[in-house]
């Protein structure tokens, strides 16, 4: 009896290892197919990729270039926009200062034309 037991179970493994040998080897087949495949397609789309990324890192270069050469030139502008208030600023100060001078001028000459004139008068009333 143990005999026949032992010669169903070798039976079976055979049958199972006949059965599973094939279906492995297809499977590894598919596997080999689905890798070459795989390798094909993917590995142009990635060069792409790479020069896509390439490209992108130049734009973000270009740009922060350009970025640069806007931040100097904004700088530029803000300097002369200083420049031109303390220029107005010295102006207004010249204008000011020449604006006091000329009514200081008038009012020494007006008080000298009033004192000459006090004088004369005064002189003339001497006689």
């Amino acid at each position: 009896m143990n005999n026949i037991l032992l010669a169903v179970i070798a039976i079976s493994i055979l049958a199972i290892a006949a059965f599973l040998i094939p279906v492995l080897i297809e499977l590894k087949k598919t596997v080999i197919s689905l890798r070459k495949t795989a390798e094909n397609n993917l590995n142009p789309t990635l060069e792409e990729l790479q020069q896509a990324l390439k490209n992108v890192n130049g734009i973000s270069a270009n740009v922060n270039d350009v970025t640069g050469h806007v931040k100097d030139f904004s700088k530029s502008i803000s300097d002369i926009g200083h420049t031109v208030s303390a220029v107005n600023t010295l102006v207004e100060n010249i204008g000011a200062s020449t604006a006091v001078k000329v009514i200081s001028l008038r009012a020494g000459i007006k008080a000298a034309i009033e004192y000459l004139l006090t004088n004369l008068i005064k002189k003339g009333d001497r006689k």
